[in-house]
């Protein structure tokens, strides 16, 4: 099946699971007990429960500087059938019961290590505040990882936190690397798509050079 992308500012989001109605939004913000900033309902539009894949933000913990990327969005419609497993509702509930959090925290990403990030939005029917938080899970004993959990502001509103997002080349050699081992065009051809987007100036990136065999794909 072909990937979908959609895109928020220069940002690439990959397979997203239709923009939320009005009633969505509206029991999101029942929830939550206060209203949603513009920002992110704007990037609902075109990302509600999608994927963040190739992004991450540098995370200022107290062990240490770490990288996350909080690839997997969560919105307002199931995945799966069957499955809560990333709808606000669900993960509103767990948080609460897990970390006791205020009514006006909306969990909305998680990392592949269970990292979570969350908009903060507990001031913000009074100064405008929304900040977002993560979750950091310590992994003791790892190199370059933190030892202890922490909470940590990565930014004071929703918007400057796009901003923070950052591509991750080593991701994306991956992904290339990933491609060539399998003679699938299909899979070849939406990897040059999403290079194309997401990292436009990856053909003239050294570090790419040894996947010169597949520069010249593209569906157009």
């Amino acid at each position: 099946m072909s990937a979908t992308y959609t895109k928020f500012g220069e940002i690439i989001i990959k397979d997203f699971l239709g923009a939320p109605d009005g009633g969505e939004i509206k029991a999101v913000e029942e929830l939550l007990q206060t209203t949603l900033p513009e920002s992110y309902k704007a990037f609902l539009q075109v990302a509600n429960g999608g994927n963040l894949d190739g992004y991450y933000v540098d995370i200022e913990h107290p062990d240490m500087p770490v990288p996350r990327s909080f690839s997997l969005l969560y919105g307002t419609k199931r995945r799966l059938v069957g499955s809560s497993f990333g709808v606000f509702d669900h993960e509103i509930k767990l948080s609460r019961e897990a970390a006791q959090l205020p009514p006006q925290v909306l969990p909305i990403a998680r990392d592949n290590s269970g990292c979570e990030l969350y908009l903060d939005l507990t001031d913000y029917a009074v100064s405008g505040e929304d900040r977002v938080v993560a979750f950091i899970h310590g992994i003791p004993d790892i190199e370059d990882q933190p030892d202890n959990n922490a909470w940590v502001t990565i930014a004071l509103s929703f918007e400057d936190f796009i901003k923070q997002l950052q591509p991750d080349e080593d991701y994306y050699l991956e992904v290339l690397e990933e491609a060539c081992k399998k003679p699938d065009k299909e899979r070849q051809t939406q990897t040059i798509d999403f290079l194309d987007l997401a990292l436009p100036d990856w053909r003239e990136n050294a570090d790419f050079t040894v996947f010169k065999e597949l520069q010249g794909t593209a569906r157009h």
